[in-house]
C-alpha cells in the first residue's frame, strides 16, 4: 500500500468494480484528470501504476507495484500513468444503506417525485450535478421506452454506484474539463446489442435529459450539458444506427 495512504471509511461495502484495464484499453475519461464521486481503490495486478493527486490536504506521488493499492478519495482531482505492461482495476464503495436496488423503483432515498421545483441557479456542483442526474433517472425509469435498458434482472443494477458514475461523468464533462472529449458511447454497444437502439430511443432520452435540465436549472453550464448531451446522442446515433439516420431535433 502507499505510503500515507488515506484510509476507507469504515462500513462502506463493494459497489461497481471497472473491468481489467491496460495501457492501451484505459478510457481517455480516466486517462486525464479526473475525479470520483464515491471512495474507491485502484489495484495493480501486474506491471506498475503512478498514482498522482493533484490536490488535497497531503497529494500523493507514488509508483504502485502489483499487490499494491491506492485509496481513491471522493472530489479529489488525481492523475494515473500505467506502464505499458500494466493490468489494474478499481474498485468503489458504497454506503451499506445503498442498497442493490433492481428494476423501475425509488433510485434515491431523498423526495424522488415530481413535479420538480427549479433550482434558481446553475448547474455548477457536483451537488446540483447529482440532483439534475437523479431526477433524470427517475423518469428515465418509469418510461416505457427506457426502462427496459434498465431492467435485467434482480440485482444486476446498483443504482447508487451507477447514478454517481453518471454524475462523476457529467461533472468532468461540464465543471472540471468542458472541452474534453470523453467517448462514453462504447459502454452503450452491449446494451444496443441485446436490444438495439432506434431513433424514437434517442427522442426520448434527449428529450427527458433537455426537460430535466429546463425544468431545475440555468446558466451557461446547464447549457453546456444541453449541447454536451445533445452531441453525445448524435455521435451514438451516427454510430450505432448509420449516418443520417437519426438527427436531433431542430437539425433535421
Amino acid at each position: 500500500m502507499a505510503t500515507d495512504e488515506p484510509l476507507l471509511p469504515s462500513g462502506l461495502v463493494e459497489a461497481r468494480r471497472t473491468p481489467l484495464f491496460d495501457f492501451r484499453s484505459l478510457p481517455d475519461a480516466l486517462a486525464r484528470s479526473h475525479r470520483t464521486t464515491v471512495w474507491a481503490e485502484l489495484h495493480v495486478q501486474s506491471g506498475s501504476v503512478r498514482y498522482i493527486d493533484l490536490e488535497g490536504e497531503s497529494p500523493r506521488d507514488v509508483r504502485l507495484e502489483p499487490g499494491d493499492r491506492a485509496v481513491i478519495v471522493p472530489g479529489v482531482e488525481h492523475h494515473v500513468e500505467p506502464s505499458t505492461d500494466a493490468a489494474f482495476f478499481v474498485q468503489f464503495y458504497r454506503e451499506p444503506d445503498a442498497g442493490m436496488i433492481p428494476g423501475p423503483v425509488a433510485v434515491d432515498s431523498r423526495r424522488r417525485f415530481g413535479p420538480w421545483e427549479h433550482r434558481g441557479r446553475d448547474l455548477d456542483t457536483p451537488e446540483e450535478i447529482f440532483e439534475m442526474v437523479t431526477r433524470q433517472y427517475v423518469d428515465v425509469v418509469q418510461d416505457e421506452l427506457l426502462q427496459p435498458y434498465f431492467n435485467f434482472g434482480p440485482g444486476f443494477i446498483d443504482w447508487q454506484a451507477h447514478i454517481r458514475t453518471v454524475t462523476d461523468y457529467w461533472c468532468h464533462v461540464v465543471l472540471y474539463a468542458p472541452d474534453y472529449a470523453i467517448d462514453t458511447i462504447e459502454n452503450h454497444r452491449p446494451l444496443h446489442d441485446r436490444d438495439p437502439f432506434t431513433p424514437e430511443l434517442f427522442d426520448r432520452w434527449l428529450r427527458i435529459f433537455h426537460d430535466t435540465v429546463d425544468g431545475g436549472w440555468a446558466g451557461p453550464h446547464a447549457t453546456t450539458a444541453k449541447k454536451r448531451a445533445t452531441g453525445m446522442a448524435w455521435a451514438m446515433a451516427q454510430r450505432f444506427l448509420g449516418k443520417g439516420v437519426w438527427r436531433p431535433e431542430g437539425q433535421r
